[in-house]
Formats: structure tokens, C-alpha cells, sequence
């Protein structure tokens, strides 16, 4: 028979482990919802939350929308109250004005739902605190069990792990449909995403040309790396991107860790994102024309300081796969340098974390925050995207493999490329204040 002082101990433990529960998926939750509920209230409600300090930049261009519909409204009430025969002309501005309200609250509906999307391909710890968390809070602990091991049997599955890696699991609609909403909802995310084209420079290669319709192969080469690099999944969906590149689709590649996080390895492989092995980086250069690498992989991660106090980007300039790649494939290099994600997050275990990676070669742990510094979502910093004219590559030997001497000139090449857009665009994009450097170690 238990005790009833033990008893009552452990209640009060449980009701205090709920109860801590229920705030940290609060804390993972709420601003998210809270950025989706602002993205659809009206222009006073809005200027109510920056009041909060809560979506100052982000709602600028809904801002624009408001103030034309109140525009049309003004106009319609002045119409209706005498000025003479105006009466035909207030009704079709209440229409214009309705029909523009209609417009706009579908193209946040559109956002909101975007950004709940987002939350979870930037924040996947804050997945799996939300979803065990929130079924602990509610006082069932067999429903963690059964949540946890119902997902965990798909681990066991080597078809459903290749399929998910090799973009067996495309789904195009859902693609689609994130095609069309991005845009919305990286600007209401981050205050602001923007692509830049550069012209490139002569001696560049400038090959490729700035016109898409000459790049039929393209290895878009995406830096930095950062703590979490979620643009490279979908900056190429910004409608921007089109503007040189219309006929490419690029296929973003992703080291295989990510196909271990639950929830989001399914979210990756509906959008088409593949394992960033050879023969799958080969085979998605053949098959879809383009793809998205990040060179400085997971030793370029540990390097990241992140924050807005950041002053330094890191670059680690060690591989030349993605060179040797493209040139097998007789495919252009183009190199896209990002201003602001990196700054966007920062590693609470930042030091254990590279002690680890130079130990073992792993890297862990990451505990990822950026809003308010605690939050598991990246901060509200605009980001751009420079993108590099494509670069074009040497033909490979007659066996069709890379020459070593050319993959060590294009490597050389290509870097001082990637130098010279970061220290072009910088002070545009607003991090002028920011230094370059290329560790090859």
C-alpha cells in the first residue's frame, strides 16, 4: 500500500511536470500562431501587435493593401452622402474594395498556412516537444507511447528510408501548392526575402550567360551553410528566381541526418528533397536538370555563431565533390551566397557542440534558438539571396572524369567568385558590417 505523503508527492510531481509541459509547448507554439492570427487581422489589430514588438517589418506589404481598401471605403462613404449621382460609383467602390478585402484575406489564409509549414521545416525539436509534450500534458501517457511507437515502426522500413532519400516520395501537388504560397509567407516569417541576380564578372567563366534558357544543367551552390540552411529548400521557388532561371526546378539535396527527424523527413520528401549522396546527386542532375548543395556541410555548421551581434561568416572550402560532379555532368556552377539566415539562429550548445564534431565526427548536439533568444524559430531578420551567374566548367577527359587539375583551378575560381558577390552585395543587404572567411582545413 502506498503512502499517502508519497502519494501526494507524487502528484504534486506530476501536476508540476504537466504543468512545465504545457509552457515549453506554449513557448514552441505561440508565436507562431500569433504571427498566422496577425497575418489575417485587420490594419488596427496589426498595429495593435507591433505595438508588442511582434510583427513590425513583416507587415509592411499588407499594410499597402489596407491602406488601399480603406481608400475605396473613405471614398465609398463620402459617395453616399451627397455628392450628387455618385451613387453608382460608391457601390462599385464598396464592390472594388469588398473584392480587394476577399483578395487579401485569401492570400494571408494562403500565408498563415504556409507559415505553419515553415515552422515545422525550421524547428523539428519543436515538433516532437509539441506533439509528446502536448499528449503527456493532457494526462495520458499511454497516448505518448502508442504516438512514439507508431511513427517509430516506419524507422525499421529500409524501402520507406530509400524512398524518402531518393525522391520516391515527391509529392507534386503539395510542391505546387508551396510554390505559389512561399513568397507570403517568407515575407510575413522574415519581414522580408528577396532575390538578387549578380551579372558575374569576366573572370568568372561566365559561361552559362545570364539567360535560364542557355543553363540547361546547373549545380546551384548554396552558402552558408548556418545552423539550419531551410532558403536552400525553397528560395528557388520565389518567383524572382524565374527571372534568369524559368525552365530550371532545382532538386535541393540534404545530408541524411535530416531524414532521421520525424515529421520533417516527410515534409522533405514531399517537396522533393533528396539524400546528397554521389550517385543521388548524379542521378537528380540527370533526371531534373538542377540541384542544391551545400558545400560547407556539417563542418561549416559547426563553425556558425549566429545572432544579430555576429560579425564574422565562415566559409569551409575543403570539398570539391560538388565540382568534380559538376563537371562529369557538364553542368554550369552557380554559387548563392545568403545574407541573414545565418544571423537568424544561434546554438545554445554552440561549444559542446564542435567539441563533439572534433572528437567524433558528429554533429551534435544542436539546441537551436532565435526568436527572443530562446524560441525555437529562427529570428525576424530579412534575408536575400545573391545569386552568381552561372559558371560554365571545363569538358571532362575522355573517360567522361573530372581532370584533378581542373577541379583545383575551378575550386580557386569559384571561391574567389563567392568573395567577390559577398563583398559586393553586403552593404545592400544590410550586413555591411560583416567579414569573409574561407577556412580550408
Amino acid at each position: 500500500m502506498i503512502h499517502s505523503d508519497s502519494f501526494i508527492h507524487a502528484r504534486v510531481y506530476v501536476v508540476v511536470m504537466r504543468v512545465v509541459t504545457l509552457v515549453v509547448v506554449t513557448l514552441c507554439v505561440t508565436p507562431c500562431v500569433t504571427r498566422v492570427v496577425t497575418a489575417w487581422t485587420t490594419r488596427k489589430t496589426r498595429t495593435m501587435v507591433r505595438g508588442f514588438g511582434w510583427t513590425r517589418a513583416s507587415t509592411s506589404r499588407a499594410r499597402d493593401v489596407d491602406d488601399a481598401i480603406d481608400a475605396d471605403d473613405v471614398f465609398a462613404m463620402r459617395s453616399s452622402v451627397g455628392f450628387g449621382g455618385a451613387g453608382a460609383v460608391s457601390s462599385r467602390a464598396r464592390g472594388d474594395g469588398g473584392r480587394r478585402a476577399r483578395d487579401a484575406a485569401t492570400r494571408r489564409a494562403r500565408a498563415g498556412a504556409m507559415l505553419c509549414v515553415m515552422h515545422v521545416v525550421h524547428a523539428p525539436h519543436a515538433v516532437a516537444m509539441v506533439v509528446l509534450g502536448g499528449a503527456y500534458a493532457v494526462g495520458r501517457w499511454w497516448a505518448v507511447v502508442a504516438v512514439a511507437v507508431a511513427y517509430a515502426s516506419t524507422y525499421a522500413s529500409t524501402t520507406y528510408r530509400r524512398r524518402l532519400e531518393r525522391g520516391g516520395m515527391k509529392w507534386e501537388t503539395f510542391r505546387t501548392w508551396t510554390a505559389t504560397v512561399v513568397e507570403g509567407a517568407a515575407t510575413a516569417w522574415y519581414g522580408a526575402a528577396s532575390i538578387v541576380h549578380d551579372e558575374g564578372s569576366d573572370g568568372a567563366g561566365g559561361g552559362g550567360g545570364g539567360g535560364g534558357e542557355r543553363t540547361t544543367r546547373a549545380v546551384f551552390s548554396y552558402h552558408p551553410h548556418s545552423l539550419i540552411p531551410a532558403g536552400a529548400v525553397w528560395f528557388w521557388m520565389l518567383p524572382a528566381f524565374g527571372e534568369r532561371f524559368a525552365s530550371l526546378e532545382p532538386v535541393p539535396l540534404a545530408a541524411s541526418a535530416l531524414f532521421k527527424a520525424p515529421i520533417v523527413r516527410e515534409l522533405a520528401g514531399w517537396l522533393g528533397v533528396r539524400s546528397v549522396s554521389a550517385d543521388v546527386f548524379r542521378s537528380a542532375l540527370r533526371e531534373d536538370g538542377a540541384v542544391v548543395v551545400c558545400p560547407g556541410g556539417q563542418r561549416e555548421m559547426q563553425e556558425h555563431v549566429g545572432s544579430l551581434r555576429e560579425r564574422c561568416i565562415v566559409l569551409c572550402t575543403k570539398h570539391k565533390g560538388f565540382i568534380r560532379i559538376a563537371i562529369e555532368e557538364r553542368a554550369a556552377l552557380v554559387p548563392v551566397v545568403t545574407f541573414g539566415e545565418s544571423s537568424s539562429w544561434s546554438n545554445l550548445l554552440r561549444h559542446p557542440g564542435r567539441y563533439v564534431y572534433r572528437r567524433f565526427r558528429a554533429a551534435m548536439p544542436i539546441l537551436a534558438v532565435g526568436y527572443l533568444g530562446v524560441l525555437p524559430i529562427p529570428r525576424r531578420v530579412p534575408i536575400t539571396f545573391v545569386i552568381g551567374a552561372p559558371i560554365s566548367l571545363p569538358e571532362p577527359d575522355e573517360n567522361g572524369v573530372a581532370k584533378e587539375a581542373d577541379v583545383d583551378r575551378v575550386h580557386a575560381l569559384y571561391y574567389a567568385e563567392v568573395a567577390r558577390l559577398f563583398e559586393k552585395h553586403k552593404s545592400d543587404a544590410g550586413w555591411e558590417h560583416l567579414r569573409l572567411v574561407l577556412k580550408s582545413d
